[in-house]
């Protein structure tokens, strides 16, 4: 092999490595909920501040670290969702009311398809709520 492919193929390994351990360290990642998810998310966000010398976001994050490490109780954070849930279904439930009305009585069609497009959103917002981890 030439000295330009050994140098290619020595980059190519590097590369998946560095792939392969990032990965490794999202999966651990997202194995964390609740509180030692945000505990960690915090830290992370808190380690990239430290390395690119940004005082005063270094300076926030160890005082949300701080707060989060005073406060934060995992059935807080399960409650507070599971509200979150019910608000978003509430919504869901009331646009899916005032479309079923606009159309028994026979609204214009941009009125109702205003009201679909909501309750699509209203319907996605819900799913994208209930597929979160508190």
């Amino acid at each position: 092999m030439n000295r330009l492919s050994k140098t290619a193929l020595t980059l190519l390994v590097a590369l998946v490595a560095s792939a392969s351990a990032s990965t490794t360290a999202s999966a651990a990642d997202t194995q964390l909920t609740g509180c030692a998810a945000k505990r960690e998310s915090i830290r992370s966000e808190l380690r990239q501040a430290q390395e690119q010398g940004l005082s005063d976001k270094v300076a926030g994050l160890t005082r949300a670290l701080d707060e989060v490490n005073a406060h934060c109780r995992d059935n807080m954070l399960v409650e507070r969702h599971n509200k979150k849930v019910l608000k978003a279904q509430a919504k869901v439930n009331q646009t899916e009311r005032s479309l079923r009305l606009a159309q028994e009585a026979n609204k214009q069609p941009k009125k109702i398809a205003k009201l679909e497009g909501k309750l699509e959103k209203a319907r996605a917002d819900l799913a994208a709520l209930q597929a979160q981890q508190p």
